[in-house]
């Protein structure tokens, strides 16, 4: 029995060590690729927020800071926020045309007006982008619903659509026009807010025609999209061209948009549309999960350092995806990023067993992939008084180190931090490539803004980002521990220390994004956004130092209402709004700050 069991630990041992490559050398290294292997298994299906696997997932991290002795506050580690997870349509969202019927040989008061209810889900659906509520109009066909003026070419010219409905042509499949001049404006809230713009109380989306002509869009809830001001829906082809006169059908008109390259748009004679959409978001409690590891000093375990690193993923794939294939694949995200995650754990363990002189709060954060929600979530609900968190130590993709290579980046955000990373990486025989910025794609992001010091450290980038290709195997553990390595020892220095990292505003260099050529923003701004939902318009979380947002005044907490005389309910309306101008233009920029307006005059500059 006895020789059985050694063959067979031997057996699994060494197929352990074939499935890491090599990449788990030690023991240390083995236990993170176990946490690495369970997070990004199939079982978990890729973490997405709301789901079983993000659940099973919060639990595990739950349960090891539990097992390490990390102290809760309140009695938990759960720290919990609303996450929406589907769309719930009421009974109210309807639909009813009114068309006058010619009847030969009578006068036109005697025509008779026939109405005809759409059935929702069956004719018609709302778009996750509509506002709810009422509205009837006469309805106008506007192509694409385009206003390019680099290409010179508007749907709107010549037509005044102000108070009315829209019906615009959308592709069959998002993003892929079949005039490349409109890839640019082809996405369905730019045509939205473009509707809006020029007076429009609401638009109905036809598709071009094609196999998946009366196909409607899934209607997916997504912390990006946001609501766009005015009532927006889908309807069939079939149905909707039944409306159109026979001297303009749907299919002919659009073929000679085609053909000539040229608007056609026109009001569609004797029609009325009533349209009513009623729906709301369901929310399910998602959470953050924190423990803390008190200090030994009386004073300075009054003071805390934040590690984190965000544990939720893609899923079986989101708008966020790279993957292109027509089957849905799991997305375990295994740099992506439960590389951190394994690192956080590591140093939780470390910690819990030789405590540093400052508290130190471990965290695994959520929602990081659809707007930094859970790090924005507990920056604003801090069990901790901000002020009193010193530094902030965020892990993101930290699992495929190669050559002792190692991204750093923050060391502007205090004065401290370069001579202190450079000298540690020579002890370590790391390479380090440092970026001084604050501000980033990850979570630390929402610390910065809160006048906290961070750093972000990151083993680079690859082909399997955002791809069901991120998988445990390619996970380089015994980097994950030279990682984590690295940041005990900016850890024993900060928190051993009276010394406190002071804050620095970080200048920013402009993008040095090429010109990608017509429909492509050329300025600047330099605000970072807030993607929590907000019915005023865009929260920002910041302004990068040096931006024409600073230089005019723009503040952490500013709601952008309009930008240039248009009105911006979202980061994609400002982003779309920002197309239209060029280097140098000087714009109005009204806020709201502390319930009052304010405006200012922001000089754009070349990207």
């Amino acid at each position: 029995m006895l020789r059985n069991f050694i063959f067979w630990a031997l057996g699994f041992f060494l197929f352990y060590s074939y499935l890491f490559s090599q990449k788990a050398t030690n023991q240390e290294a083995l236990k993170l690729a176990d946490y690495v292997r369970f997070l990004a298994s199939d079982e978990l299906e890729g973490r997405y927020p709301g789901t079983s696997g993000n659940y099973k997932a919060s639990s595990f991290i739950e349960n090891k800071f539990n097992e390490f002795g990390l102290q809760t506050i309140s009695g938990t580690y759960r720290q919990t926020f609303p996450f929406p997870v589907a769309f719930k349509i009421s009974e109210k969202t309807s639909m009813v045309w009114e068309k006058l019927i010619e009847r030969p040989g009578l006068p036109k008061e005697m025509w008779k007006v026939i109405p005809k209810k759409w059935d929702v889900g069956v004719e018609f659906q709302p778009l996750s982008i509509s506002e709810n509520g009422t509205v009837t109009a006469d309805v106008a066909f506007v192509g694409y619903g385009i206003t390019a003026k680099d290409i010179g070419y508007d749907d709107y010219e010549g037509i005044d659509v102000a108070g009315k409905i829209v019906i615009i042509l959308s592709d069959s499949a998002i993003g892929q026009p079949k005039d490349e001049r409109f890839i640019p404006y082809s996405k369905l809230d730019y045509k939205v807010m473009n509707a809006r713009e020029h007076g429009a109380v609401g638009v109905i989306f036809v598709k071009v025609q094609s196999d998946s002509a009366n196909v409607f869009y899934p209607l997916k809830v997504s912390t990006f999209a946001r609501s766009s001001g005015i009532i927006a829906v889908q309807a069939k082809r079939t149905e909707i061209a039944k409306f159109f006169p026979k001297e303009a059908n749907l299919y002919p008109t659009e073929m000679e948009m085609q053909k000539t390259k040229k608007p056609k748009s026109f009001l569609i004679p004797d029609t009325k549309v009533t349209i009513t959409v009623d729906m709301s978001k369901e929310t399910v409690e998602v959470p953050n999960i924190f423990g803390i590891i008190p200090g030994t000093d009386p004073e300075l375990s009054k003071q805390y350092i934040v590690i984190g690193a965000h544990f939720d993923h893609l899923g079986w794939g989101t708008e966020n995806s790279l993957y292109r294939g027509k089957v849905p694949q799991i997305h375990n995200g295994a740099d992506d990023n439960a590389s951190g995650v394994a690192a956080i754990l590591h140093l939780a363990e470390l910690l819990s067993r030789s405590p540093l002189k400052r508290s130190v709060i471990v965290v695994a954060f959520n929602a990081e992939e659809e707007g930094l929600l859970g790090s924005s979530h507990f920056v604003k609900n801090s069990p901790v008084p901000l002020e009193s968190i010193v530094l902030m130590l965020n892990f993101d993709m930290v699992g495929r180190m190669k050559d002792n290579k190692l991204n750093v980046f923050g060391t502007g955000s205090s004065t401290t931090f370069d001579r202190v990373v450079d000298s540690i990486a020579v002890l370590d025989t790391l390479l380090l490539t440092k970026g001084s910025e604050g501000y980033g794609p990850s979570d630390h992001s929402s610390f910065y803004s809160h006048k906290i010091p961070v750093l972000f450290l990151f083993t680079g980038a690859h082909s399997d980002y955002h791809l069901p290709s991120d998988d445990a195997d390619k996970i380089n553990c015994d980097g994950i521990i030279k990682v984590a390595n690295f940041a005990m020892k900016i850890l024993e220095r900060y928190g051993n220390s009276y010394e406190k990292p002071d804050y620095i505003v970080v200048p920013v260099e402009k993008s040095s994004i090429s010109d990608k050529g017509p429909g492509y923003s050329k300025v600047w701004f330099g605000i970072v956004p807030n993607f929590e939902d907000n019915p005023l318009g865009l929260r920002i979380s910041g302004v990068s130092a040096g931006s024409p947002a600073e230089k005019a005044g723009l503040q952490t907490d500013d709601i952008i209402t309009k930008f240039g005389g248009k009105t911006v309910k979202n980061l994609q309306d400002l982003t779309y709004i920002l197309r239209e101008f060029k280097p140098n233009d000087v714009v109005d920029v009204v806020v709201i700050r502390s319930g009052k307006e304010l405006t200012f005059k922001v000089k754009l500059v070349a990207r």
